[in-house]
């Protein structure tokens, strides 16, 4: 039969291409093979099956060469679109620990403008840190309200010798730390008033004629001040030793220049005074706390309520407040040292703008070098301080551009050096400003920023000079250090090992809560790991400290306020832990901590913290024995006085943790007056210094 004519085979090649599926638009448009499976492999390809058959990108300029590589193009807008979800990310963490709204470059809008650049779309949620953080610890710090509204707060990174301050209702920081000493009659509110003591204008002169008459004479007064630079400025050091020497001592001591009505006279014989506090305090010559001490520390408050702080503001009169509150530091004087650094730094961001680089000024070299050098000292000593309280720093580096005093150098070994000033002003500013922001502010950190300021603080650099012997450093010396380049190598490493103890107390905590059978089974054993080793190592320090320099380190008492915070954590070891492979390591370091304590237990603060030690060794004891003979009893539950004191102690032990809790208190004495400050036979002389305690 005779072909149809309408068939394939007898239509001519050119009305079979004709009648043929077509390549899709964007294949004509580059000329290329269409597989003509719509959409095509072309288009898949190239990201843009969403416009096959009909549909073409629009023709450019350098499309044909933009095209030619689109697989390396879609590879690199695939790395792009990870790199933008990670800043996203970014962003939005950072963001968060200022703020609880959302950051305005991550509104949803926002966020979908990088999906159609993906190849495929990706509906990934990020999980909020919250769900895991927010039930992670519960360390908030404790707040004490006494009947008469007096407040006090320490947060969760607070030493466990100031919570048990909170916890004891009978302690009264003012019958502690206002000891009755004699002084002059008209010197009494002056001390008591600072720092809003008027400018006595009236009297000026025959009150610092009366302060400077209290002064020892230049060859006592000289020998404190070298105590002074000997034994406690290798710590804080606000005014160099030659600058006192020539600017403070020699205008004081030197009968020519006692005329001189200079306003900021007072503020230095504030400095003067200051110094011989510290110097008397630390003297190893003399008893803890003594009279001259206590006595020079309460006239240089006077000096310093002459001339009014806010309006005779000096570098002097910040060196003088500095060094006061190093003074209450050391002398445990806590209620009022941290609001006194709240003044330092106001006044050094005041009239003095220590914060902005001197060299702006146009000032010589030698007062330059002087101001950064006091700016850096009150950042690191505020830093410093907020860890011990558990509260936040005053500065934010945002606002500062000062230059450091110092300046590294290299050894012969071609490793870098640097003093301990240079160091610890760093470590501060560069590290432990850090840890401050990201470990201990309101908002809880996700377990990866603990982690990685973890090693951001083990990782911070210390040159060879300032390694301890035996602890990371040589393990021994070819010629003894001098006291001040050991207690500097010592404070060194303890800073850091008790900044990474804080920042995992919590952590560890919840991990022997929550898994007292195998807390390293815990998802926050790394933490109970670094807990427990920072611990052990603070323990171990401070005890080969004391092996070396017993008289010096037994009146840095700070020292032992973080030793009793180790001895907490080490004791929970054993006591909720008995099974664990640490607990006897721990019960041996408890051990350890207990009989530091021992060695001071002349100290009448010593006397408040061992009855403490003592309980918790012997729960450790006891649950380690009971662990061993296999025959710990299941509680009941029945609440029987026996379980109600274990969890009274387990609650105790939780509180020196650092665990959150509300304290009302009652209180049992009126404030001082400055009647403490008079002396008993209520004279004017300036014999009354060389007089014996009352």
């Amino acid at each position: 039969p005779a072909a149809d004519s309408s068939s394939p085979a007898t239509l001519s090649p050119k009305q079979r291409r004709r009648s043929a599926a077509l390549s899709c638009a964007e294949c004509r448009r580059l000329k290329l093979r269409c597989s003509r499976v719509f959409p095509c492999t072309s288009c898949v390809k190239k990201g843009c099956a969403a416009i096959c058959p009909d549909g073409s990108l629009t023709t450019g300029k350098g499309n044909r060469f933009i095209l030619a590589n689109t697989e390396v193009l879609h590879d690199k807008i695939g790395q792009l679109s990870t790199r933008v979800r990670q800043l996203e990310d970014a962003l939005a963490e950072a963001h968060g620990f200022h703020s609880n709204e959302r950051h305005p470059l991550l509104t949803d809008d926002l966020l979908q403008i990088k999906r159609p650049l993906e190849r495929e779309a990706k509906k990934e949620v990020t999980p909020p840190q919250e769900a895991e953080t927010a039930e992670a610890i519960d360390a908030v710090g404790s707040l004490s309200i006494s009947d008469t509204g007096r407040n006090n707060f320490y947060g969760q990174t607070a030493n466990a010798w100031y919570l048990l301050q909170v916890s004891d209702v009978s302690y009264d920081e003012d019958d502690a730390n206002s000891p009755d000493l004699p002084v002059p009659n008209d010197l009494p509110w002056l001390s008591h008033a600072f720092p809003f003591t008027p400018n006595v204008s009236k009297t000026i002169q025959g009150v610092r004629g009366t302060l400077v008459g209290f002064l020892p004479d230049a060859a006592k007064a000289e020998h404190l001040s070298d105590i002074y630079y000997r034994n406690a400025a290798w710590m804080y050091r606000p005014i160099h030793q030659s600058d006192f020497y020539e600017t403070i001592f020699g205008r004081i001591y030197d009968v020519q220049s006692t005329s001189n009505p200079d306003p900021i006279k007072s503020h230095r014989i504030a400095v003067m005074y200051m110094i011989l506090a510290l110097g008397a305090l630390l003297d190893p010559d003399r008893p803890p706390n003594s009279y001259d001490a206590n006595l020079y520390y309460q006239l240089g408050r006077a000096a310093l309520g002459v001339d009014s702080l806010f309006e005779e503001q000096s570098i002097p009169a910040i060196q003088a407040l500095l060094l006061m509150s190093h003074y209450m530091f050391l002398s445990d004087i806590d209620g009022p040292r941290w609001a006194l650094m709240g003044l330092v730094v106001k006044l050094a961001q005041g009239v003095s703008v220590l914060y902005r680089d001197s060299g702006r000024w146009g000032l010589s070299a030698d007062e330059t070098h002087r101001r950064r050098s006091l700016m850096w000292e009150i950042y690191t000593y505020d830093s410093w301080q907020s860890l011990t309280y558990g509260r936040p720093p005053s500065f934010s580096l945002v606002h500062m551009d000062c230059r450091m005093a110092y300046e590294p150098f290299k050894n012969e070994q071609g490793e870098e050096e640097m003093g301990f000033e240079l160091w610890k002003h760093r470590f501060a500013s560069q590290c432990l400003s850090l840890v401050h922001d990201q470990a201990f502010g309101a908002r809880t950190p996700s377990y990866k920023v603990i982690q990685e300021l973890d090693r951001k603080v083990r990782d911070f650099y210390t040159p060879p000079s300032l390694q301890v012997p035996g602890f990371g450093g040589p393990m021994a010396e070819i010629e003894p250090s001098s006291p001040s380049l050991t207690m500097q190598r010592y404070i060194g490493l303890s800073i850091k090992e008790i900044s990474l103890f804080y920042m995992h107390r919590g952590f560890f905590a919840r991990a022997i809560e929550d898994c007292p059978d195998d807390p390293l089974g815990s998802k926050y054993a790394p933490s109970v790991l670094a807990a427990y080793s920072s611990a052990c190592s603070f323990v171990g320090l401070i005890k080969s400290l004391f092996s070396q320099q017993p008289r010096l380190t037994e009146r840095m008492w700070f020292l032992f306020t973080h030793v009793f915070s180790c001895a907490i954590v080490l004791g929970s070891i054993p006591i909720k832990c008995p099974s664990m492979a640490l607990s006897r390591s721990a019960l041996s370091h408890l051990e350890s901590a207990s009989r530091l304590f021992d060695q001071v237990s002349e100290n009448p603060r010593a006397v408040k913290v061992l009855p403490v030690l003592l309980k918790l060794k012997e729960r450790a004891i006891a649950s380690m024995s009971e662990m061993q003979t296999q025959n710990a009893v299941v509680p009941s539950s029945r609440f029987s006085s026996e379980d109600r004191d274990v969890k009274k102690e387990d609650d105790e032990l939780a509180t020196l943790g650092g665990k959150t809790r509300f304290v009302p208190k009652k209180t049992n004495s009126l404030p001082s007056s400055p009647a403490k400050l008079h002396a008993l036979t209520g004279s004017s002389s300036p014999a009354l210094a060389q007089a014996s305690p009352p």
